[in-house]
């Protein structure tokens, strides 16, 4: 069994359980969903165990470790696999007009998730006719609002957009709202100061109104967007690991925190 495979159907089984626990709740026969869940967490864990195995020193990889493993943890040799779209610039697209356009697929899925989540227990509660009337009807909405926040929130708190064309490249924390940096004057400004990535931050890169930081990713949005950027911007491709995107309290993210203070001062020095 292939490896991608092997992933999907690893983690997609225990999803089928967490919903047959709520089709058999419907039902009022609730511990049919429970046996279920358990024997598919069970043949999901076996999986993972004998096929879900590194082709090249054959040791069993955690299937949920991260959701883009591209190196095995072992060996460090590359496991062939697909990059996600599940990262944060999950989607990158190209226009007509040759504009790329790279979007975290953060906020549609905290929305699709959570409303789900809200709509299942409420046909759990009142049952499946009760929806479509009175209280019932009232609740669905409630939870089409909650979706509808919580994905707007989490798109505000850990989300962006970006997008370039051959000019510019933009750059929109909060949605609709964009500020643009002219490739040019970026292409000029790292001849003298180099552009770097930051394990927690993004791709930092100098530019006259300021530093940009890009937060993209090596997996399929973000990998399309910044393979793109740095081609324009005369810069090499970074080889940004997966399994190396560490938590800002490690000591690989405190020393690149040094070097962004100092960009950053370098920067204000050409200012003055």
């Amino acid at each position: 069994m292939k490896l991608q495979i092997a992933k999907i159907i690893s983690i997609i089984l225990p999803v089928i359980g967490i919903l047959g626990i709520f089709v058999f709740a419907f039902t009022g026969k609730i511990i049919y969903g429970w046996s279920l869940f358990v024997i598919l967490m069970l043949i999901s864990g076996l999986i993972g165990i004998v096929f879900f195995r590194c082709p090249h020193c054959h040791k069993a990889i955690p299937v949920n470790g991260t959701p883009n493993q591209k190196y095995c943890p072992y060996c460090k040799k590359d496991l062939g696999m697909k990059p996600s779209k599940i990262s944060y610039y999950g989607k990158c697209v190209v226009a007509k007009d040759g504009t790329y356009k790279a979007s975290t697929v953060v906020g549609p899925m905290v929305f699709l998730v959570s409303t789900m989540i809200v709509l299942l227990i409420v046909v759990a509660l009142l049952g499946f006719d009760s929806i479509f009337k009175g209280t019932g009807r009232l609740l669905v909405v409630i939870a089409f609002l909650i979706g509808i926040f919580l994905g707007i929130f989490c798109r505000l708190v850990v989300g962006s957009a970006a997008k370039m064309d051959s000019e510019k490249v933009y750059y929109s924390k909060i949605p609709f709202r964009w500020k643009e940096y002219e490739l040019a004057d970026i292409k000029e400004k790292s001849k003298h100061m180099k552009p770097f990535y930051h394990v927690t931050r993004g791709y930092v890169v100098p530019t006259s109104k300021g530093v940009l930081i890009l937060p993209v990713a090596s997996y399929k949005g973000g990998q399309e967007f910044l393979k793109e950027f740095t081609d324009r911007i005369g810069q090499p491709m970074v080889d940004i690991r997966p399994d190396l995107v560490l938590s800002k309290h490690s000591e690989k993210a405190k020393h690149d925190e040094d070097i962004y203070t100092e960009f950053l001062n370098n920067i204000k020095k050409e200012e003055d």
